[in-house]
This record gives structure tokens, sequence and C-alpha cells, in this order.
């Protein structure tokens, strides 16, 4: 037996970091993204601005509308799962239907 078969049978780990396939993948990294800028924006507030009050009105205004943008990203993807989802049980009932 040569050593190339040997080796094409021992299965290999993947390196690196995966993530397994999911529709909510996209929204994972827009989340880290609104973090890191959320801390960002943290850091360099009080730079920006004197008072307290506008500090957090802007911080609170940031939050409040990265929670929108999320829950709208997070709705269009349930709706569309929902759509796939019923678009294979309507294929599935076709199928019986004809078999």
């Amino acid at each position: 037996m040569s050593r190339d078969s040997k080796t094409s049978i021992i299965p290999e780990k993947p390196s690196g970091f995966t993530v397994h396939a999911s529709p909510f993948n996209p929204v994972k990294l827009e989340l880290g993204a609104i973090l890191i800028i959320g801390v960002v924006l943290l850091l360099i507030i009080g730079f920006i601005v004197d008072s307290r009050v506008s500090q957090l009105g802007i911080l609170g205004c940031y939050g409040v509308s990265a929670m929108v943008w999320m829950i709208v990203r997070v709705k269009k993807i349930m709706q569309a799962e929902q759509l796939i989802e019923l678009d294979k049980e309507s294929e599935n009932e076709q199928g019986n239907e004809r078999g």
C-alpha cells in the first residue's frame, strides 16, 4: 500500500476557526461591530461632549438604534427562513401527491 493511500483514508481536522452555517452568522458579525463601535464611542465621548446628560443621551440613542437595527435584521432573517420552510413543505406535499 502506498503512503498516499494511507494518508487519504485518515480524516483531517480542518485548520483554523470554523463556524457552522447559520442564517444568523451575518447578524453575529454585525453585533460584534456594534459592540466594538459602542465601546469606542464610550471611550471617546468624554472628549467630544462635556455634559454628562448629553453623553448619556448620545449613548442611549446609539444603544436604542443598535437594538432596533438588530431586531429588524433578525425579523427579516426569520421571515426568509419561514418562507424557505413553507416552500420545502409545499414541494414535499406536491411530491407526495404525484407519487
